[in-house]
């Protein structure tokens, strides 16, 4: 599976220059997250309430490949690229479509915690409905 969030830069998210900043990005690469995961019909307290399993954020790597600016509308595609025993990859990708220039690439490794904040296998529910790993 596999989402697209737009994106329309704002003011407040540039520095004076008019560039974004590099903190936003990471805003945007959890509302991607938030999308995927509500997409594939599993938001977070849901899940957290009915299957006592949290994803959390354990590592972000960004690659920083262009900058976009103030009022530009931008394409923020999300998938998982990749399962292991209680953890997962969600890729990012974001690109301004009216060039098609990369803005940025990253990557989320997403830990599954249970209720005890220990370290749990990746729920089936979550496998069957965000499927198999997807490539960019």
């Amino acid at each position: 599976m596999k989402t697209t969030l737009p994106i329309l830069v704002h003011a407040f998210e540039t520095d004076f220059f008019g560039v974004v900043s590099n903190t936003r990005y990471l805003e945007y690469l959890e509302r991607g997250r938030y999308l995927l995961l509500h997409d594939a019909g599993l938001p977070i307290e849901e899940t957290w309430s009915t299957e006592g399993v949290m994803a959390m954020v354990r590592r972000v790597e960004a690659d920083y490949l262009n900058t976009a600016r103030h009022e530009d509308r931008l394409e923020l595609s999300t998938w998982v690229s990749e399962w292991s025993g209680a953890s997962a990859i969600v890729s990012h990708e974001l690109v301004r479509p009216r060039d098609g220039v990369v803005i940025l690439r990253a990557r989320q490794t997403i830990a599954f915690l249970n209720r005890s904040w220990k370290p749990t296998r990746v729920p089936k529910s979550y496998r069957e409905r965000l499927g198999a790993p997807t490539r960019a």
